[in-house]
């Protein structure tokens, strides 16, 4: 049901993520509206202020916004807005509420004016009433999300896009609520942002290609006039540099290491094509993990294969360490002295694949202005590792075959043939077979292919590992940052085993830089970690050969009452969809939009879920 949105009809925001407001906002004059912005760990709530109508912040009922910090008392701080004045009043909070540094019982602020609630900071500013209803800031978990489907969507129609990762500098130790209206301003109406921590921020800009990400990056690191923080940007564009969410924030985070105001800027380089010197190079701390049966037996047969030059194909999830594998076959070998050449298959543009693979000779194409090695030609004597070989167009799996068969490749533009001598590492996270039977894929170039085929398992499938991944990747990060964290809190290595992670290590190690950044204490605690793995019950993962079925299959068969994982999962997916229709007045159109679904998917979730019956619909409301 639509509900009207008039000057005769009261609205009631609920908000997505760990907080809730049930205030009441109501059309203000021509002038404007105040406007009380809450940073939190998730994001960035607004609440928009009414005269006469007082507003209290606290953890808990009978708060009317109501946010999960342990910070915050039930009922830390009332904001009342009385004849144009705002004035904010302490409720016998145990951490204080503070006004320009100093611990107040009551104070008047200004649009401007910053008010710390515990370790809350909320921002005071003035707005017109279009902007009040706008969304500021999407929390991690959600810009996460749109970032997937913006993949999906990317992947799908051909298209490109950028991320890019902005940060104040180290040493201004400024919050993104001193940058983020500047950064907001250069953006376009299709960009999303999203809160990576207090100081950083992520920037989706769909259908941008990198040189104007880069652009937009050396605007915003510019020098401000303003007193603004110095900022640094890392950028990563797709498929340039990567080819998944995980990875594309992976590499935005690497890029931002180390950056200065000389070097404020950087691009990720792990694009299309990597080359590793002796040994196989690779990032540090890329050494395997091989502490369940199943990596343990793989491992094995690294060490028994190394040695033999016959191509190997390695398939599993993405994010299960294919590259690893890779890298430890190359290195383990006799060919370790000479360099492994990684090609993303998936990065390549369809017209450049050859080229690149191959080579080319002067003025064979449009832009082809010398002559180019191709990786084959650069990796002689050593290793190619084609990741994501099922990308691969039919003209180049035919050229790939030929290679493979006769060991010489033909440069584009050229009718001579380069001998070459090197070993081929494939991997995939895509069916093959299934492929061929389609006529998506060569048969007689995956018989070249998988002479040696390894499986990698998931994640899910070795918990035993991720305690092991966890403290790798959590010194990994001390290092990155600077800081100190010194462990996970028994609860929180809890939720890490417990978490089915879809995105595998990658994830994980997303999940841990990011809860170094954003942790307040010495260890890394249970809400220091992303939404989706909180909401994880702590039980045994399910096995990996009995995949969970979907959302709408288990929401169908869940007994009232059931308290297992699932459970959890499913109740906070209806959470987050309810919170949408709220804030969206039950308007299912709007709701699917801020969600970034499309509306049948959202209209069929509301029937697969169940929501009336679990109890999200209030009385004399209806979903549909």
């Amino acid at each position: 049901m639509d509900l009207p949105r008039d000057g005769n009809t009261d609205t009631t925001i609920a908000l997505q993520g760990d907080s809730c407001i049930d205030a009441i906002w109501r059309p203000q004059p021509a002038g404007g509206q105040l406007t009380l912005l809450i940073y939190h760990r998730e994001g960035v709530e607004r609440v928009l202020l009414s005269p006469g109508v007082p507003v209290v912040v606290g953890r808990a009922p009978p708060s009317q916004v109501r946010i999960q910090d342990s910070s915050l008392s039930r009922e830390h701080a009332r904001f009342t807005l009385s004849n144009g004045l705002l004035t904010v009043e302490d409720l016998q909070s145990t951490n204080g509420t503070w006004v320009s540094g100093s611990r107040v019982a009551r104070a008047e602020v200004r649009p401007g004016d910053d008010v710390m609630l515990g370790n809350l900071l909320v921002s005071v500013r003035a707005c017109s009433s279009e902007e009040g209803v706008q969304t500021v800031l999407l929390s991690h978990e959600r810009f996460r999300v749109v970032l997937e489907d913006e993949v999906v969507r990317a992947r799908h129609f051909g298209r490109t896009f950028a991320v890019v990762m902005v940060r104040a500098e180290r040493s201004a130790g400024a919050h993104v609520s001193r940058f983020y209206p500047r950064v907001r301003a250069m953006l376009r109406p299709v960009d999303r942002i999203g809160l990576y921590s207090p100081d950083t921020l992520a920037i989706l800009l769909p259908e941008a290609r990198p040189e104007a990400a880069l652009a937009l990056a050396r605007a915003l690191t510019a020098p401000s006039t303003t007193g603004e923080p110095a900022l640094l940007a890392g950028i990563a564009s797709f498929p340039d540099a990567a080819t998944s969410a995980e990875k594309l924030l992976e590499l935005c985070f690497r890029a931002t290491r180390g950056l200065t105001c000389d070097q404020p800027v950087q691009v990720a380089q792990a694009g299309a094509c990597q080359c590793s010197g002796a040994a196989g190079g690779g990032e540090p701390g890329e050494e395997y993990v091989a502490e369940s049966p199943a990596m343990r037996r793989i491992f094995e047969v690294v060490a028994r294969i190394s040695r033999s030059p016959v191509p190997v194909l390695l398939l599993g999830e993405t994010g299960t360490g294919k590259e690893v594998v890779a890298r430890a076959i190359h290195k383990q070998g006799p060919r370790s002295a000479r360099k492994m050449v990684t090609v993303n298959c998936g990065a390549i543009p369809e017209q450049l694949v050859e080229s690149t693979l191959f080579g080319h000779e002067r003025g064979a194409f449009t832009g082809a202005s010398q002559q180019q090695r191709g990786v084959f030609e650069e990796a002689d004597g050593g290793t190619v590792f084609l990741d994501e070989v099922g990308e691969l167009p039919p003209a180049a799996q035919a050229a790939l075959l030929r290679a493979l068969e006769t060991r010489r490749v033909t440069r584009v533009g050229s009718v001579r043939e380069i001998e070459v001598d090197v070993r081929v590492i494939a991997a995939t996270h895509r069916d093959l077979e299934g492929m061929c039977a389609s006529g998506g894929f060569r048969l007689d170039l995956l018989y070249r292919l998988n002479t040696i085929t390894l499986t990698l398992p998931p994640l899910r499938a070795r918990p035993e590992e991720i305690e092991a991944f966890a403290i790798r990747f959590l010194r990994q990060a001390n290092d990155a940052n600077a800081t100190a964290i010194r462990g996970v809190a028994p609860g929180a290595l809890a939720l890490l085993k417990s978490y089915t992670w879809p995105g595998n290590a990658r994830e994980l190690r997303n999940a841990i830089e990011r809860a170094v950044v954003i942790a307040e204490g010495e260890w890394i605690s249970e809400h220091d970690l992303p939404e989706r793995v909180r909401a994880a019950q702590v039980s045994p993962a399910p096995p990996c050969d009995e995949p969970a079925r979907d959302v709408e299959e288990a929401g169908a068969e869940m007994p009232e009452g059931a308290d297992g994982l699932k459970a959890r999962l499913l109740r906070h997916e209806a959470e987050v969809i309810v919170a949408a229709l709220r804030k969206a007045g039950w308007n299912q159109t709007e709701a699917a939009r801020a969600l970034g679904i499309p509306l049948r998917t959202l209209v069929h979730k509301l029937k697969a879920l169940g929501i009336r019956k679990l109890g999200y619909a209030p009385a004399g409301e209806s979903p549909h």
